[in-house]
């Protein structure tokens, strides 16, 4: 019947088909902003408030910043971000926990403490007068302890856990902090009370990456700031530059208690302080609190999605490039000429062939140069010099370098070229003087600087409106209009929207 509905509601007579029409008018323009902005068909009610067939803009105004809109934006920013980070694993395979035959247990700690990757034995634990627990060594071999009961922070169910994995000592008898990831190799490190420091891998999860709670909720923090930003119409530029993230129960558990157990992303600090973490469960999966970062952060730019997602500062600059600046990195039209230059320098600003992209790229990476690469923490330079002295000294006396050298710094030339910057943070590498200050000010000022040459509002306004019409803008004047609009609110999303979908070029069907 929605069909019969709808068509009573445009006055349209049953037994004609509606005319070939290239222009929007009343019923139809409103049922394109509702479907464009609210992804939904107008109301009866709805269809009523037009006046002599024409569209009040009272009846939209209110859709700019509603829930649904931000439902809308927040897909269009799917498209430019590219959120899904379930591929990247977060945390230790040491960490995962496994289960088989009604146990939990750590399959890859196993065989430190069992002699093999089996699981304990199918009996309750007992401990001795010592309080070291009490163990059997079966048929094959191996070394079992028994099980004890507990709740588990991912469930409200009692479920039964190996005793070695669920011991829960912060700091074991041989002197090791058990929730870092110097733990994995320590019998007397267990996954801390309520399991807290291990994931939930055993909650039957498929992919590679075995929390996907916790990876939904980074990407969660990024979609809830572009949903706030329609909301409160806030200006477009917070996005980019603002402090405010938001944590929910799985985000905040990671942040207090798994930070300091990395995989293949390390995060070197807690992006929030650990005072500053809400009081939040890890089941609170849909409850979003705000928090305020340091003043190094930059929005999206420095959100623990961005870095994890795209963990080059190439990648970054790359990401930035084509989604907020519309300049894709790309080759000549004519091809990149042949290379003869057998001598190829490692600095590729300087390399034939590659410098038609890199003396661009590599001083606008440079803006995430204390955002380290395969990594979501901030370097601060209290804590990380651009030049350490103990790392430029490991790395020329031959002596074995910091963990945190090898990490972060350039300590293991390959040649020649990168002696003047041994002992320098990475992200300084090849970076001329002129370009310290963008490692200094990080991405806000790379936003800065793009806002005022206009790139940025222009690149906004062009695939907001692409992405309301449906297809490439050519008009470059009206691009233009847009971006100046745009400029001149504030950069109020709501605005640009606005002027799009009341403009001659939208209600114009092509």
């Amino acid at each position: 019947m929605m069909w019969l509905l709808s068509a009573v509601a445009l006055g349209q007579d049953l037994g004609e088909c509606p005319t070939d029409d290239p222009w929007l008018e009343g019923t139809e323009y409103l049922r394109a902003l509702s479907l464009d902005l609210r992804g939904t068909i107008p109301s009866v009610e709805e269809y009523e408030l037009l006046v002599d067939g024409e569209l009040p803009e009272s009846i939209f105004e209110d859709w700019l910043v509603s829930d649904a809109f931000a439902d809308q934006v927040v897909r269009h920013h799917r498209d430019l971000l590219w959120p899904n980070v379930t591929d990247i694993r977060l945390m230790s395979n040491r960490q995962r926990l496994t289960y088989e035959d009604g146990l939990y247990y750590r399959y890859l700690a196993a065989p430190h403490y069992r002699g093999g990757p089996v699981h304990c034995g199918d009996f309750e634990a007992t401990w001795d007068d010592d309080g070291e627990l009490i163990t059997t060594v079966d048929e094959d071999g191996y070394t079992r302890e028994g099980w004890v009961e507990l709740t588990p922070y991912w469930s409200d169910t009692e479920i039964k856990v190996c005793a070695f994995a669920a011991q829960e000592a912060e700091i074991s008898p041989l002197g090791t902090d058990c929730q870092t990831y110097d733990s994995r190799y320590d019998q007397y490190c267990g996954c801390g009370p309520e399991l807290a420091w291990c994931d939930t891998f055993s909650l039957g999860h498929n992919g590679s990456n075995p929390n996907p709670p916790v990876a939904a909720s980074i990407a969660g923090d990024v979609e809830q700031r572009v949903a706030h930003m329609v909301t409160e119409d806030w200006s477009y530029l917070e996005l980019l530059t603002g402090r405010t993230a938001y944590l929910n129960g799985p985000l905040t558990h990671f942040y207090r208690y798994q930070l300091r157990l990395p995989a293949h992303v390390r995060f070197n600090e807690v992006p929030v302080e650990e005072s500053d973490l809400p009081d939040l469960d890890f089941l609170d999966e849909d409850t979003w609190v705000p928090v305020e970062l340091g003043p190094e952060q930059s929005g999206i730019l420095t959100s623990t999605l961005y870095l994890m997602k795209f963990q080059t500062r190439r990648g970054r600059t790359n990401r930035f490039y084509n989604a907020f600046l519309c300049q894709p990195f790309q080759a000549p039209p004519d091809g990149i000429a042949s290379l003869e230059n057998e001598d190829v320098s490692l600095d590729l600003t300087q390399r034939d062939g590659c410098n038609y992209c890199h003396a661009v790229m590599e001083p606008a990476g440079a803006h995430w140069a204390r955002w380290p690469e395969y990594g979501a923490g901030y370097l601060d330079p209290d804590a990380f010099p651009t030049l350490d002295e103990d790392c430029e000294w490991c790395a020329l006396s031959g002596e074995s370098c910091s963990e945190e050298c090898e990490a972060y710094y350039v300590v293991d030339p390959l040649s020649s070229e990168e002696d003047p910057y041994i002992g320098m943070l990475q992200g300084y590498e090849f970076l001329e003087l002129r370009h310290w200050d963008n490692a200094e000010t990080g991405p806000a000022w790379l936003v800065a600087k793009t806002v005022e040459d206009g790139r940025l509002p222009r690149c906004v306004a062009r695939t907001t409106a692409e992405w309301l019409l449906g297809r490439e803008v050519t008009d470059e004047v009206w691009v233009d209009e847009l971006a100046a609009t745009f400029s001149t609110s504030d950069f109020r999303y709501s605005e640009l929207v606005k002027a799009i979908v009341t403009s001659d070029n939208y209600r114009r069907v092509e």
